[in-house]
């Protein structure tokens, strides 16, 4: 009887090491590694640069993607590859990188690599060279995330009070910005239109409240914006929001000077012993409001109280509200929107409040209109 001896099967490894030297012998394999690992390219673009057919190009990208040797990455109708960073670690795929790489610095490939990616941009210097977009007059429809990068930059956002918000413009300047807004108008009429732009704009931090600006809803949105029990009938809140806006609010106020005091209650007071200058310092609160003006249609057209405030009084309301560390300013014109005001001198007062005295805490008042 003849004995046969079998051949012994080889190792999977050994199998795995055939099948990578077999796939990194092609020529065009390699360079299209050097490429890959010079820079990310759409499978059009190494067609280009190796001069030869997209879908030779891509069935080469297909076996070395398989093999995990390359990386994709869809970006519309593209197709980009890249080197995985760890396929080199094999010496086999690392040598085989380095040799595609010599062989394209070789030939001019390499360098071309640029002319491809400033081809990328073309079409858009082009557009733009052309004028781009035609200018829209206005804050841009794309304002919100604008704000949003920038509210990190702000060390005190936790919460932002509205006073008199109106139709709720200014909470697609809030919202974006804090993490919480407490919006307060006394009238629902004005109420029902701010909701109605915060579920289109899709501003989900914002509280809507109906009442006075020192009324007992208003001060207990405040306490629970911020986590807290409400105060008792009577007594302060003893936390308040990092800024209190009252845009083009004073001027409706059948008392400014209690409508300031009001104001300054629902700021965050100072903590006591911070030392002086900003550390000592509490919320803020931004008035915006018009210097005094004799345009008595107002009255009749926007139910204005107040024919606006000359610069010296509107601080001597701030100061006698415990407001320091005031900042006047008039606005440019251009900022001022297209509304029957427009033509008159707006002016922003910030202050900040300082620790808490006794001297401006006022019992919650409950008078609204909703």
């Amino acid at each position: 009887m003849v004995s046969v001896t079998e051949t012994p099967a080889q190792p999977e490894e050994a199998v795995a090491r055939c099948e990578l030297y077999r796939l990194l012998a092609d020529p065009v394999r390699v360079r299209l590694l050097g490429l890959a690992a010079a820079e990310e390219l759409a499978v059009g673009e190494l067609a280009e640069l190796l001069r030869e057919g997209q879908p030779k190009i891509s069935r080469h990208a297909a076996a070395l993607r398989e093999a995990g040797i390359l990386l994709a990455r869809r970006q519309g109708t593209w197709t980009l590859l890249r080197l995985d960073p760890r396929a080199t670690s094999d010496p086999v795929v690392d040598d085989a990188v380095r040799a595609g790489q010599r062989a394209c610095a070789a030939d001019g490939t390499l360098a071309r690599i640029e002319e491809v990616l400033a081809a990328r941009d073309a079409e858009t210097r082009e557009f733009f060279a052309r004028g781009g977009r035609p200018l829209r007059p206005g804050p841009p429809s794309e304002l919100a995330a604008y704000l949003a990068a920038l509210a990190p930059l702000l060390p005190h956002r936790r919460l932002a009070v509205d006073a008199g918000t109106g139709d709720g413009a200014l909470l697609e300047v809030l919202s974006p910005v804090f993490d919480r807004v407490v919006a307060l108008d006394r009238a629902s009429a004005q109420l029902q239109l701010a909701g109605e732009r915060l579920r289109r704009r899709s501003l989900e931090n914002v509280e809507l409240v109906c009442g006075e600006i020192d009324g007992p809803e208003v001060i207990r949105a405040v306490a629970r914006a911020l986590g807290g029990d409400p105060p008792e009938a009577g007594e302060a809140l003893s936390e308040g929001a990092d800024v209190v806006f009252a845009a083009r609010v004073l001027h409706h106020a059948p008392q400014p000077a209690k409508a300031m005091r009001a104001l300054v209650e629902l700021a965050r007071p100072a903590a006591p012993g911070r030392g002086d200058g900003a550390n000592a310092r509490g919320g803020a609160v931004c008035v915006l409001d018009y210097e005094a003006h004799h345009d008595q249609a107002l009255r009749e057209q926007e139910a204005d109280i107040w024919l606006g405030f000359s610069p010296g009084d509107l601080r001597g309301l701030a100061e006698e509200a415990g407001l320091s560390g005031i900042e006047l300013r008039r606005l440019p014109s251009a900022w001022q929107g297209e509304g029957p005001d427009r033509h008159l001198v707006w002016q922003l007062l910030v202050g900040w409040r300082g620790a808490r005295t006794s001297a401006f805490t006022e019992k919650a008042k409950g008078h609204h209109d909703c």
